[in-house]
């Protein structure tokens, strides 16, 4: 056997092929595993999520739908309330005159009034009107009873005990005309309208039946169960009727539901986990329940697990294929490195050495013998100063190197001459560094980023010693030596003329400026971690001083111990008057902010940037209650946080953030418009139709949904008048075309067209025309 098959069968046990096999193997399927595990964690967290979230949605329509159904019955009692033939059926309830008489006639228009509201709306079961002067009820069944022969009076006792407006009675059992049983929500409403004298009432069934098709009906393929409650934990309606008006509130995870608005969580009930997810009405604060078993959710999850077991097998098959390839791959230049070792230098290598392990021990022993014979060895050291420089003392700045002889024997190799006592840290932060890298290139960034280290060098060496290296991408850090016997208030000194004479010379020479942060001088070079944290402290109170500026450790003011209280109430004067447009004020404020701030400069750095993000997350949410969104207002792709982060100073964020209040407040003033005019024209439809009824500024703000004030204000806005001038003078209007074209008199039209009295009547007719309604029709 030759020399050389004898080394190679000698490592052939402990061969790199083997090892970088195992090791390939092992690092390509212990992460796979991992990742694998984690993935199907958050697969099937995400999956429930999900579930929620969808199941959230649709109890919220379910609430939109159902909400809605109530604000038409609502509307639908309020007109009933108003009718002239139901206001005076209780005051004038007689149902046993004379069928030709007005009150017989007057009853049957009520009864078929009654009737075509029950046809027209599928969730009316039926309606009453009930007058209490003789226990007198107009059915939509048809025909007039007397209480005690009508086969509906439960609802008589929840009567008794109403004041004033309408109350829901919740779910019963009640019969129709012919004795048959429904089940139906009653809601009862006292008459008159908007009076607390009880002289009758209109009961509304709504059809429990009707209402779950509608609440089941919007996602009937979800595999739950879902059913409606009232607030107080008594379920409403439900798929089984036996349910109804049961009360739930006494079972935890009903007391879960009570406790907030929506959610979901997960509840064991009867041995098996039920997903719950609930929504609640902000109408009418009904709760909205969905259950489904959890054994249906984690049906989807084990098909997940199966696909990631089969694909980790795969995955495993081909690692195994992979790693084979890649270590013969890898092993083959070391077996013709070794090839070529033994062929050239077998007798002297036999001689020297023993007891080698492997190939690369091998390789490394041979390695050796050729570095000890390189005489270029200089040369390359020299090479690698820069870098072990900059290694070197980017480890001392940031607490990484504490071996003082270690650090010693660098700085004697890097011929640097540190007395390895009294340093203190320079911290340079480049002004504007995102315009900096927009305007130049990586290329022309790198040139001065090297050109200003080496300006500070120079600067720093001509009187100390002193190193400059890059920390960051938009800062740098000198380290200064003083001799021995300098003193702290001496190095402060010199430290500030060295800033100064380092500011003047970069702004002078270079495309931007400088702020500088200087840290306290420490005695030992281990230390100078310490230094270079204060500096970097300093440069963060730059937000304070503003750009191009010297900032030391000392100079800053020491944070106060009293807890600071953030005054939400400016925070909320700011965005009111983002509502209402009054830029003047936001200005104020803004300054105000700002002053304040100035004045107590023992905020933290981070204190003041969570301040101002609070302020830019309450304009988001502003501009999302408006309807519109960021991208709408500030344009696609601008992030309002981000470019917050880019602010370097107080009074950056001062003009930015009056900037984004002026965008927001020309955004929202044109919704405000639009929303203005299409209000109007709903407000001038309403009094146009009801013209000839006594109608009031209160009946308009209660059916368009807004105040007084506001209705005034729109119809000022728009037309230029007030509600009394424009209802009057479109009275007024009306009454001259019935003057014109008919022979009614003044008296008759008057009351026609919505007024009071006759006199006035002929007060507003004279104060819009001049003249009397006589004198106008003479005229005509």
């Amino acid at each position: 056997m030759t020399m050389k098959k004898m080394y190679l069968y000698n490592y052939r046990f402990n061969s790199v092929f083997f090892k970088t096999f195992i090791i390939l193997i092992l690092s390509s399927i212990i992460p796979v595993l991992a990742a694998n595990t984690i993935i199907f964690k958050q697969s099937a967290s995400t999956f429930q999520r999900q579930i929620c979230n969808t199941n959230l949605n649709m109890l919220g329509k379910t609430s939109e739908t159902v909400d809605l159904v109530f604000k038409q019955l609502e509307q639908t009692i309020q007109q009933l309330a108003k009718d002239h033939n139901v206001v005076n059926f209780i005051i004038n309830p007689d149902i046993k005159v004379n069928p030709n008489t007005k009150f017989a006639s007057r009853n049957s228009k009520i009864i078929n009034s009654l009737e075509n509201i029950v046809s027209s709306n599928h969730y009316i079961h039926s309606v009453y009107i009930y007058s209490a002067y003789n226990d007198t009820i107009l059915s939509s069944g048809g025909g007039a009873f007397e209480l005690h022969n009508f086969t509906d009076t439960e609802w008589r006792e929840a009567y008794d005990r109403l004041v004033k407006g309408t109350y829901q009675l919740g779910t019963r059992e009640f019969p129709d005309i012919s004795g048959r049983p429904h089940h139906g929500i009653t809601l009862i409403k006292n008459l008159p309208y908007a009076s607390s004298s009880k002289l009758g009432a209109i009961v509304v069934n709504v059809s429990e039946d009707k209402l779950y098709q509608t609440i089941a009906g919007l996602d009937a393929k979800q595999p739950g169960e879902i059913y409606a409650m009232k607030d107080n934990g008594y379920i409403l309606s439900h798929k089984d009727k036996n349910e109804l008006n049961a009360d739930l509130s006494r079972y935890p995870y009903v007391k879960e539901i009570l406790k907030k608005d929506k959610g979901f969580f997960i509840e064991k009930v009867e041995g098996e986990k039920i997903l719950f997810t609930y929504a609640t009405s902000s109408y009418n604060r009904w709760k909205y329940v969905y259950t489904i078993p959890l054994e249906v959710l984690q049906s989807d999850s084990t098909i997940v697990s199966r696909i990631i077991v089969i694909t980790t097998l795969l995955y495993f098959l081909l690692a195994l294929i992979l790693a084979f390839f890649i270590s013969r791959g890898i092993y083959h230049p070391i077996e013709k490195l070794m090839n070529l070792v033994l062929t050239s230098s077998i007798p002297r290598f036999n001689r020297k050495h023993s007891g080698i392990k492997n190939e690369y021990e091998f390789l490394g022993h041979a390695y050796t013998d050729v570095i000890d014979k390189n005489k270029n060895m200089e040369n390359i050291v020299k090479d690698a100063k820069p870098i072990i420089k900059e290694k070197l003392f980017t480890n001392l700045i940031m607490g990484k190197n504490n071996i003082l002889q270690e650090i010693s024997e660098k700085l004697d190799l890097l011929n640097i001459n540190f007395s390895l006592t009294n340093f203190i840290v320079i911290a340079m932060q480049i002004d504007g560094y995102n315009e900096f890298r927009s305007k130049f290139s990586e290329i022309d960034r790198n040139a001065y980023k090297i050109k200003l280290v080496n300006t500070i060098e120079k600067i720093i060496c001509s009187r100390y010693n002193g190193v400059c290296v890059e920390v960051e991408l938009d800062k740098v850090a000198a380290v200064i030596n003083f001799t021995k016997n300098v003193t702290l208030m001496q190095a402060k000194e010199r430290s500030l003329e060295i800033g100064a004479k380092i500011k003047d010379e970069v702004e002078r020479e270079f495309p931007f400026t400088v702020t500088l942060g200087i840290g306290r001088m420490y005695k030992d070079i281990i230390n100078v971690k310490l230094s270079y944290n204060e500096a970097i402290n300093a440069l963060k109170y730059k937000l304070y001083q503003g750009k191009n500026e010297i900032i030391t450790i000392d100079d800053i003011e020491v944070e106060s111990e009293e807890l600071y209280y953030y005054d939400s109430e400016k925070e909320k004067m700011l965005i009111n008057n983002l509502k209402v447009g009054q830029k003047r004020e936001i200005e104020i404020l803004i300054n105000e902010l700002i002053q304040e701030i100035l004045a107590h400069r023992s905020y933290s750095y981070t204190y003041v940037r969570q301040v101002f993000t609070r302020i830019i997350d309450s304009i988001v949410e502003l501009i999302i209650n408006m309807r519109l969104s960021v991208e709408e207002v500030f344009g696609s792709g601008y992030n309002l946080y981000e470019e917050l982060s880019n602010k370097e100073t107080i009074e950056d964020i001062k003009i930015w953030l009056s900037e984004i209040c002026y965008t927001t407040i020309c955004a929202i003033n044109e919704v405000n418009v639009t929303k203005s005019q299409k209000n109007a024209e709903k407000i001038l439809e309403y009094i146009d139709e009801n013209l000839s009824h006594d109608i009031s500024l209160n009946d308009i703000a209660d059916w368009i949904g807004f105040s007084p004030a506001y209705v005034s204000k729109v119809l000022k806005e728009n037309y230029g008048k007030s509600y009394t001038d424009y209802l009057n003078g479109s009275r007024i209007e009306k009454a001259k075309k019935l003057l014109k074209n008919t022979q009614l008199t003044a008296k008759e039209i008057g009351f026609r067209v919505g007024f009071n009295s006759i006199q006035t009547f002929m007060r507003s007719f004279k104060k819009y025309e001049g003249i009397t309604p006589g004198q106008y029709r003479d005229k005509t």
